[in-house]
């Protein structure tokens, strides 16, 4: 890293995705959603979350967006299982972490798909559900994550507005009127999309602007100017720009591309007031059950083992000149090896000794637990959930 070289702007982090309905219907057998019997190498998703947590909690990122899949948590119609929405918020709190919320895809008592729209009503009942509950410990909602590709979102622009888009923010607001709105970010920064979002209706509905970049370089930069003009163009110059997710396939724990793309995104001049690196370790894109690895996507800061790349490091170096989290930058660690960490999780790559937490809290919260080119990024996005 160059002497001295700090961010501009704050830095966030992604984690594996809750689903991936295209592979398995359930939850992702490599996330934090996780159920007994049906995780990657470790008893409950659980142990993810704790382990993920104090990781993310010393490498000093603002924020931490992450799927709360509504299936997984209304799985019958009003009936609600908050169990591990409750823990996954308890727990970042208590290391300090901001979360950013992704409420998206569809139960199967409202639509054949996970990703075919939903009623306005119903979504919007489920969102005022999870933002009046959370409203204490959560101060910005994404509503879904790419709807302008197939995979995310089998409907329209319009039913994106229609649908999501307007009947989520009202209840946002409804719930929680000091919380902001983020516009469920597009794999690239798709303008003919944005522009549609405009068109239908749906420019008031959002408070913070967001896209997806995976063209690994300086596009990047150029498309968050692009991304702005789509704002100037509707007499929304002042809204904040989040990129939601960026990142560069690197195995090796030495990442010199990936440590080049951090420097770059958060150092360089350009329109985006928060940067979030997808993801924090490399990934299993699994099947299930039983839980079967259909490939391994190297996106991560640390490797699906936890061993740390240069990367992390790099960002966690950035951000805290920057101001990151003071309960990252306060202390300086001689190292981050994964064993004193983790321990170690059993996995096709090595062994693991993971612990489950178990305990009983009397508070609200508490519960029981046991170089891509531009035109390249869509393949790519999709590539990598």
């Amino acid at each position: 890293m160059v002497a001295g070289a700090r961010a501009i702007r704050p830095g966030g982090i992604n984690v594996e995705p809750g689903m991936r309905p295209w592979r398995y219907g359930g939850a992702n057998p490599d996330s934090w959603w996780c159920r007994p019997r049906a995780c990657n190498g470790v008893p409950n998703g659980t142990v993810f979350v704790d382990h993920e947590l104090r990781l993310i909690s010393k490498l000093g990122a603002k924020r931490l967006r992450l799927e709360f899949p509504w299936p997984l948590i209304e799985p019958s119609r009003n009936v609600f299982d908050w169990r591990r929405a409750d823990y996954i918020v308890k727990r970042a709190h208590r290391y300090r972490v901001a979360l950013l919320p992704i409420l998206l895809y569809t139960p199967e008592w409202e639509a054949r798909h996970p990703t075919d729209p939903p009623r306005p009503g119903s979504y919007s009942a489920f969102v005022a559900a999870f933002a009046h509950r959370y409203r204490a410990s959560i101060e910005a909602y994404e509503l879904w994550n790419e709807p302008d590709l197939e995979r995310y979102w089998t409907g329209t622009p319009q039913q994106y507005v229609e649908k999501i888009l307007r009947p989520g923010a009202r209840a946002v607001m409804a719930q929680d009127p000091h919380a902001r709105v983020v516009l469920g970010g597009p794999a690239t920064a798709d303008l003919e999309w944005l522009n549609q979002v405009y068109r239908f209706g749906g420019g008031t509905s959002f408070d913070v602007m967001s896209f997806h970049d995976y063209s690994g370089d300086s596009q990047i930069l150029t498309d968050a100017r692009l991304v702005q003009d789509v704002l100037r163009a509707h007499g929304q110059a002042r809204k904040p720009i989040w990129l939601g997710e960026y990142g560069i396939q690197e195995a090796e724990t030495t990442d010199v591309h990936q440590q080049a793309l951090l420097r770059l995104v958060l150092t360089a001049k350009a329109p985006i007031a928060l940067a979030s690196w997808y993801s924090l370790r490399d990934d299993n894109v699994m099947s299930c059950c039983p839980p079967a690895t259909i490939k391994e996507e190297t996106y991560g800061l640390m490797t699906s083992g936890y061993q740390t790349k240069a990367g992390y490091q790099t960002m966690r170096q950035l951000l805290c000149r920057e101001g990151g989290a003071p309960q990252a930058c306060s202390r300086v660690r001689a190292a981050l090896e994964p064993a004193s960490i983790l321990g170690c999780r059993t996995t096709s790559r090595g062994p693991f000794v993971a612990q489950t937490i178990m305990s009983r809290s009397t508070e609200p919260c508490g519960i029981e637990t046991t170089s891509i080119r531009k035109s390249q990024q869509t393949t790519a996005t999709e590539a990598a959930r």
